[in-house]
């Protein structure tokens, strides 16, 4: 049982969250639900249904830096963003589905070129769920949503992990 509580004592402090003032924590919480709310809005038109590319899904590099601020931020923006989904109420439970995809990429950020690998599964995540709820609601079949979103979630999760890793490197963060 302490072994347990040691892994997730050294886990969080891994993260960086007991170095920062509650003041940082919500800010960087709030400018990474923003900035997702922003480009979800900015991009709607292309961010749902069948083949969508939303574009918001760069902020998720976001865990690279400031891992517990960028999950929690990201959960967020889904679910402001999801509010005006075509697909109705039912999107909103994406944001459920987002903490342990997110958790992919906190989990995975700090181990070499393995952070894609936790790319790739908030990815794979991602997908099966929104094939899933499109399948419910359209009727759309899984296996004909699920590589178009696949697809998508892969470029956006990499440039997301790709661009906040260079700026967490070059601004010592």
């Amino acid at each position: 049982m302490s072994e347990e509580i040691e892994t997730s004592n050294e886990e969080i402090e891994s993260t960086g969250w007991k170095e920062r003032p509650l003041s940082l924590k919500v800010a960087l919480t709030a400018t990474t639900s923003a900035l997702y709310i922003a480009l979800g809005y900015i991009f709607q038109p292309i961010s749902y249904l069948g083949i969508q590319f939303r574009v918001a899904e760069l902020i998720v590099g976001m865990c690279i830096i400031f891992p517990i601020e960028g999950l929690i931020g990201n959960v967020i923006g889904v679910f402001f963003v999801n509010l005006t989904s075509p697909l109705g109420a039912i999107d909103l439970l994406s944001c459920l589905v987002n903490i342990p995809a997110l958790y992919c990429i906190v989990y995975f950020r700090d181990k070499g070129k393995l952070k894609y690998v936790g790319g790739v599964l908030y990815a794979v995540i991602i997908s099966i769920y929104v094939a899933l709820v499109l399948q419910f609601v359209l009727a759309i079949p899984f296996w004909l949503n699920f590589p178009y979103v696949l697809i998508s979630e892969i470029i956006l999760a990499t440039l997301g992990i790709i661009l906040f890793d260079f700026i967490g490197k070059n601004l010592n963060f």
